[in-house]
């Protein structure tokens, strides 16, 4: 019995993929036609069409085409199995990326709010979210457990820390418009935000632990410092926040 053969259309309507898939798979040796017409055209038999549904359900599975060329060529149980472990776990680390990703965007938004801020200072909050477990690990070395837990705010109640830093970033958003209209870091307005701003970070630290804090040599301090904002306002900030030790010092 002759078995029924599939133009490239057909095969693709059957598949539910497009004709130029079934060219490129061809082409990267996925899935090459059982055979040819005289003309050249390709055509495809029921092997085919069982061959394009292992393939699509390891696509499905999340399978590289180059992995699923390799277990198309083995076809062993065992290494399937494996391999399916494998991909399980790639799978849960990136639905892990995934859930962080959006519970950091959801925290920004909750600290935002309506405020229209300056995005490079969004990306700079973003940085700071994604990158505070590396600050966690290489601070674990250098400070205390109680100590770490201060600096990270453990203590605080989390409706209680998206208000903080919320009130932060106000005072950050108004430091940058006193930038932007050229006052002097020195300027009394300046130095009201940057008193209030200091005083918000020093009420969440207990004074014990921020003498081990001060104690901290930075060997990387772009794991710390690391901004989106311009070199000029982190300037203005530095200036403004040296002036205003300056005058309480004496």
């Amino acid at each position: 019995m002759v078995q029924k053969v599939y133009t490239v259309k057909e095969f693709a309507r059957m598949t539910g993929v497009t004709e130029r898939t079934l060219r490129y798979y061809d082409r990267q040796g996925v899935l090459t036609p059982s055979s040819y017409t005289d003309n050249g055209y390709r055509l495809y038999n029921l092997d085919d069409l069982y061959k394009m549904q292992k393939i699509l359900t390891m696509k499905f599975l999340g399978f590289s085409l180059k992995e699923i060329i390799q277990h198309l060529s083995e076809d062993t149980s065992s290494c399937v199995r494996q391999t399916l472990n494998n991909q399980k776990q790639l799978l849960k680390e990136k639905r892990d990326e995934i859930d962080f990703v959006i519970r950091t965007i959801t925290k920004v938004e909750e600290v935002i709010q309506d405020e229209k801020v300056d995005s490079n200072l969004i990306l700079t909050i973003i940085h700071s979210i994604q990158h505070e477990k590396m600050q966690k690990q290489w601070l674990a070395k250098h400070v205390s457990q109680p100590t770490l837990d201060q600096m990270f705010w453990q203590h605080v109640p989390d409706n209680a820390k998206v208000a903080i830093e919320r009130e932060g970033l106000l005072i950050i958003k108004k430091l940058q418009t006193f930038f932007e209209q050229g006052l002097s870091p020195h300027e009394e307005q300046v130095q009201q935000s940057i008193n209030i701003l200091i005083g918000l970070l020093n009420d969440l630290i207990e004074p014990q632990y921020m003498k081990e804090i001060e104690k901290i040599e930075l060997e990387d301090e772009m794991l710390f410092q690391f901004s989106f904002v311009s070199k000029e306002f982190q300037k203005f900030l530095e200036v403004a926040i040296e002036r205003f030790n300056e005058v309480k010092e004496g």
